[in-house]
């Protein structure tokens, strides 16, 4: 079980530091966070939004780095996390689907 989370860990990440927008698959609720970084199976981002593992929710990134122009996903949220500023959250999330 280690060893698979550690090859987990070894993907290639991609800085994200700018706004995402974010939408609930339950209710069509929008709201917007800071991406943080983006791997080949995931994405991690800031919101003062609380969310829930297993919430299901539609991610929009457009970035100026050169391995990443625009991403629109399905995502689910595996872990959140408080952040030390007390106001907002670290999201990790899982790639379920990516559209065109």
């Amino acid at each position: 079980k280690g060893t698979a989370y550690e090859e987990k860990r070894n993907l290639i990440r991609v800085a994200v530091d700018g706004e995402v927008g974010l939408e609930t698959a339950a209710s069509g609720r929008r709201f917007t966070g800071i991406g943080k970084n983006l791997s080949a199976g995931g994405v991690l981002f800031h919101t003062d939004e609380l969310l829930a593992p297993g919430d299901q929710l539609e991610i929009h990134i457009e970035s100026s780095h050169v391995l990443l122009s625009v991403l629109d996903a399905t995502i689910e949220v595996i872990r959140v996390e408080p952040v030390t500023d007390g106001a907002s959250y670290a999201v990790g999330s899982l790639i379920r689907s990516i559209h065109n």
